[in-house]
């Protein structure tokens, strides 16, 4: 007989989830028996819940801003940053660190797993759990599973693809890595299964945001279709969320308190929820601030205090390539986003304002007056929202460059979000940036500038290096916050050190599982 560990139904009672209390008289043995817990509709839901409360874990959303974040050009070392993650920033990456550690997203996806096994059963044991219900449930459970794989595929490049739930001691839990390919199938498969059955809209607009719909399907099979550099695909994604008719940019002036602060925004597709009084979302209080209380652990920006001092790169004040006009002099995201020189943290960098403030206000200079959340309050975690789907249409159309009219309308869909921020500037023009190559960095640019610490910034780069297949080019990005010793650039100029290792533990855990090669190369490899 089946067996529910006593260790699965702690984590669902730790997460408070609603309609479990007639399960809370569970024998006093260390095992409860499956096969009598899944017998109603609201003990499946509960499970479903429990694939949302893993997403927002600390554990999950530091990995999403350290793996998305911090080893890109948006972050340098904050003022109590933590060795490991200053080992990351400084290109010291070991299989023993622990961000290494991608265990959070395997608990979540094993969620995934036990729900999509058992949950059908339950429709032939409680008239109330329609197909209809179930049909629904299943295409969140595989979305948030595929978005799960997604996360670890661009930041292992392989892992094991586990699709049964861990609920046998039987089992064999030694799982090998599938390749890249085989994951990315897998997540396409279940997003596009997904897709079939999933809402557009739950009547309430937490559940419109926090919840699985149309729209958010389509927003991360974009993400997965850009990634794979299937750019038709991509754009017939972008197009499904462009069509939703409850979409759309916010003011400037409403970027910090409707977007950031509040949340749930009228331009927010997918956002992980939290409550005060339930999960605070300690992450982003520790790593970017709080109440004005300093900087966080790294919430350091690494331009244009740092970056600029050296006359490297800065997507801010930035000429166009073909004539002397130059972009976003005035941006108010620049203003917005980061903290100017009266905000310094340690003078090697500008304070994180995204996330951090409730309100910010400019005099006629520009200089800002910020409001800071205090604790009172917690933030959302933004995944997906309009001008990233707006501007993936565009780098995706820059890619197709099948005629002029692709990178005319990609500069478009730029202006769309550029504008926005630039009220007083005039459009961008095309004949600055006729061009594949000049398109491309423009979209480069203007993604980070629009989505500044939103755990995107390194896959985007990433991006760019494997369309190349030249991982020397994301030197160009990162050499101004990197020392400039020799290890360094001659480890980022090696593919596969742009993914992270597999923890030490993982493998002498699981005896299938191998490193990725870099981390055995003996030229780089320790611990």
């Amino acid at each position: 007989m089946k067996k529910l560990t006593i260790i699965f139904v702690g984590i669902l009672l730790i997460f408070g989830f609603e309609s479990c209390t007639d399960w809370l008289s569970i024998p006093p043995e260390s095992e409860v028996v499956l096969e009598n817990y899944w017998q109603t509709e609201s003990q499946a839901t509960s499970v479903l819940s429990s694939c949302y409360r893993g997403l927002i874990t600390n554990e999950c959303i530091e990995r999403m801003i350290v793996w998305g974040e911090l080893r890109s050009d948006n972050l340098v070392r904050g003022s109590a940053i933590y060795e490991d993650l200053f080992k990351i920033i400084n290109v010291d990456i070991t299989p023993t660190n622990t961000y290494a550690n991608w265990g959070s997203f395997y608990k979540v996806i094993n969620y995934c797993n036990t729900f999509l096994y058992y949950a059908p059963g339950v429709v032939n044991k409680d008239q109330n759990y329609t197909i209809t219900k179930l049909h629904v449930n299943e295409a969140e459970a595989k979305t948030i599973r595929a978005l799960c794989y997604f996360y670890l595929v661009r930041s292992f490049h392989e892992v094991p693809l586990v699709l049964n739930p861990s609920i046998d001691d039987t089992q064999d839990y030694n799982v090998a890595k599938s390749t890249e390919r085989q994951v990315l199938d897998q997540i396409i498969k279940d997003l596009t299964e997904a897709q079939q059955f999933a809402k557009t809209s739950y009547g309430k607009e937490a559940y419109n945001k926090g919840r699985v719909t149309q729209s958010s399907i389509a927003a991360i099979l974009a993400d997965v279709y850009l990634w794979d550099q299937q750019y038709a695909n991509c754009v017939a994604m972008c197009n499904k969320v462009l069509e939703d008719q409850t979409l759309s940019l916010v003011d400037v002036d409403k970027l910090v308190p409707d977007v950031f602060y509040k949340g749930n925004s009228t331009e927010s597709i997918f956002e992980l929820q939290f409550d005060k009084d339930v999960q605070v979302n300690n992450t982003v209080n520790n790593f970017y601030g709080l109440n004005g209380g300093g900087f966080g652990i790294h919430g350091e920006l690494s331009y244009p205090a740092y970056l600029g001092k050296k006359g490297t790169y800065n997507p801010f004040n930035f000429s166009a390539p073909t004539s002397s006009v130059k972009e976003s002099v005035t941006d108010l995201r620049q203003s917005y986003f980061i903290g100017d020189e009266t905000n310094y943290a340690n003078g090697n960098g500008y304070c994180i304002f995204k996330y951090t403030l409730s309100q910010c206000t400019l005099d006629a200079n520009q200089t800002a007056t910020p409001a800071y959340r205090n604790y009172s309050t917690t933030a959302n975690w933004i995944l997906y929202r309009l001008s990233d789907v707006i501007l993936m249409k565009a780098e995706a159309l820059v890619q197709l460059n099948r005629t002029d009219e692709d990178l005319k309308a990609a500069l478009r869909l730029v202006n769309t979000t550029y504008l926005r921020s630039n009220t007083t500037a005039d459009s961008l023009l095309y004949n600055n940036y006729g061009s594949k190559s000049a398109l491309e960095s423009l979209v480069l640019r203007e993604r980070q500038r629009e989505l500044l610490f939103e755990g995107k910034r390194w896959y985007d780069l990433m991006r760019m290096v494997r369309r190349t297949n030249d991982p020397g080019s994301i030197l160009t990005y990162l050499s101004p916050k990197l020392t400039g010793s020799n290890m360094q650039l001659k480890k980022m100029s090696v593919m596969n050190a742009l993914y992270m290792p597999i923890l030490k533990t993982e493998l002498e855990r699981n005896t299938n599982l191998t490193q990725n090669p870099f981390y055995l190369d003996s030229n780089f490899a320790s611990n």
